[in-house]
């Protein structure tokens, strides 16, 4: 995987949360792809983007979850090795699954 703060890839979007949204669209394994925010950025160029690799975009406002969820999920974790990523397969009390196929 190529560090994404620095792929031309992603040379037009305006700022973090949008360069992690592009990535999660190249890199995902699932075809459906939870965008958890305050407000909604999935422009109609995001959504043309994840349509044209198989992929949906969900918005999920952050004021919908509670402070434990919102807290988890501002934690991420970057596992390089595939044997590393087995124990984490399960986010939190399971609220999250990630199934590796």
């Amino acid at each position: 995987m190529i560090d994404v703060w620095s792929d031309p890839d992603y040379f037009f979007a305006e700022s973090k949360p949008e360069t992690l949204l592009l990535a999660a669209l190249d890199y995902s394994l699932e075809k459906i792809i939870v965008y958890a925010a305050p407000k909604r950025r999935g422009s109609i160029l995001f959504r043309t983007i994840a349509g044209r690799l198989g992929r949906r975009i969900v918005y999920v406002p952050l004021g919908t979850l509670n402070r434990a969820t919102v807290k988890k999920l501002r934690t991420m974790h970057v596992l390089i090795e595939r044997s590393a990523t087995s124990p984490a397969t399960t986010f939190g009390d399971g609220a999250l699954e990630a199934q590796r196929r």
